[in-house]
């Protein structure tokens, strides 16, 4: 029912990922009928929607994760992930919502992000992530919520920033960020106007 590549990406990161250790894994590796594993939702023959928020998820995200092209939303936040985020993730051309923060994700962020075009949320706080902030960031124009505060973010903000006019909350807290702001950044008029939880993505 689901694609080969997607069910040989969803293998990859249950192992990847320690699986047999997850708080919750019903069904995972143990039925032919992925749409009923834990933590999965699918339409129309793909897997759309991956959710495994506390769950006691260990060791690294696959680069696989980049073979699932209707993915539309990956939450892994609250778990022990580590090392880099994949570049592959930018593969995923329908992703609205990328949920990576209380994690210890380390490296700097991939440039290879910034194809995310359709991405309304993106939460990468609270890991440990350094280097600079990817200028490609600035082509993510969909962007509503941009959170990458509590890292180890260092350089200066890039002023493509400012081209994420649908910005409605920006927080770049709690890094190790130098220079000055960009004056660019005052093209972000709707900053502040994130108005419930539900907006924000269910923080």
């Amino acid at each position: 029912e689901i694609p080969q590549q997607e069910c040989e990406a969803l293998v990859a990161f249950y192992i990847s990922t320690g699986g047999d250790d997850w708080s919750h894994n019903t069904g995972w590796l143990q039925t032919n009928t992925l749409c009923t594993w834990y933590g999965l939702t699918c339409s129309e023959g793909h897997v759309t929607r991956l959710a495994l928020d506390w769950n006691h998820l260990q060791g690294t995200i696959p680069s696989e994760i980049g073979n699932l092209p209707q993915l539309r939303e990956l939450r892994l936040s609250g778990n022990w992930l580590s090392a880099s985020i994949p570049a592959t993730l930018g593969n995923l051309a329908n992703l609205q919502g990328l949920y990576l923060y209380y994690n210890q994700l380390t490296s700097p962020i991939p440039r290879e992000l910034g194809n995310l075009v359709n991405l309304n949320y993106l939460m990468l706080f609270h890991n440990r992530l350094s280097g600079p902030i990817p200028v490609e960031l600035g082509n993510m124009t969909g962007l509503w919520i941009l959170a990458l505060q509590d890292n180890q973010l260092s350089g200066s903000i890039p002023p493509s920033l400012g081209q994420l006019t649908n910005l409605c909350d920006l927080d770049l807290s709690f890094n190790h960020l130098t220079g000055t702001l960009p004056p660019e950044l005052g093209n972000l008029t709707r900053i502040g106007w994130c108005r419930s939880p539900a907006q924000t993505g269910g923080m």
